[in-house]
C-alpha cells in the first residue's frame, strides 16, 4: 500500500513538473506572451506604451498597435493576438531608423545586447530583404521545452523616399503561436 502512494505521488509530480514547464512563456518587455489582449495592453500602459487607434485600424484583425519607448528607443509595438480566444502570442518592437548605417548600428546594438541575454540559447543568422538578420530560438530555464523565438531583423519600409530601414525586435511565444493555430484550424 505505501508503494502504490509512493508511486502515485511521484506520478503526480512528474505531471505537476511538466505542466508548469509547458505553462511558461515567452517575455516582451517583462510581460509574459499570454493572456488575453486587453490585460496585455493594461500592462503595456502602465509601462508608457500607448494605444494607437489609427495604425491599429489599419491591421488585418489580431493586431494592435502602440507606441512607446523600448529600450531606450521610440519604437511601435505591434502585439498579435488569436481573433477567437483574443490570446496574445506575439509582440514585436519596431524601430526606424533614419539610414541604412543607422540601421546598421542599431542592428548590432541590439544583436549584441540579446545575445548576452540569451548566452545560453542557440543563435542562427541568415539575411532578410538584403539585410541581416538573427533568430534565437528560447527554451525553458532547465533548457527542456522551446519556449519560443526572438527575432531581429531589418526591412526597408515601402513609404520610404529616403535610405530608411525599419529593426524588428519580434518575439513569438510557441505555446500560443500553437494554441493559434490549432483554433484557427477550427474553422477547416
Amino acid at each position: 500500500m505505501n508503494m502504490k502512494k509512493l508511486l502515485l505521488l511521484v506520478i503526480v509530480c512528474i505531471v505537476s513538473l511538466t505542466i508548469q514547464a509547458q505553462t511558461e512563456h515567452l517575455k516582451f518587455m517583462g510581460i509574459p506572451l499570454t493572456g488575453n489582449i486587453i490585460t496585455f495592453q493594461n500592462k503595456l500602459k502602465a509601462k508608457g506604451i500607448k494605444y494607437d487607434a489609427v495604425i491599429s485600424k489599419q491591421l488585418k484583425d489580431g493586431g494592435r498597435a502602440f507606441k512607446g519607448t523600448f529600450v531606450g528607443e521610440k519604437a511601435n509595438v505591434y502585439v498579435y493576438y488569436n481573433t477567437k480566444t483574443k490570446n496574445v502570442y506575439r509582440a514585436k518592437a519596431v524601430i526606424t531608423c533614419s539610414s541604412r548605417t543607422h540601421g546598421d548600428n542599431k542592428y548590432q546594438e541590439f544583436e549584441a545586447m540579446l545575445k548576452k541575454k540569451y548566452s545560453d540559447h542557440v543563435a542562427s543568422y541568415n539575411e532578410q530583404d538584403g539585410h541581416p538578420a538573427m533568430s534565437i530560438l528560447i527554451t525553458d530555464s532547465k533548457m527542456e521545452y522551446t519556449l519560443g523565438f526572438v527575432n531581429l531583423y531589418m526591412t526597408n519600409p515601402p513609404y520610404s523616399f529616403m535610405d530608411e530601414v525599419c529593426l524588428h525586435i519580434d518575439y513569438e511565444d510557441m505555446t500560443n503561436i500553437k494554441n493559434n493555430t490549432n483554433k484557427n484550424m477550427d474553422d477547416l
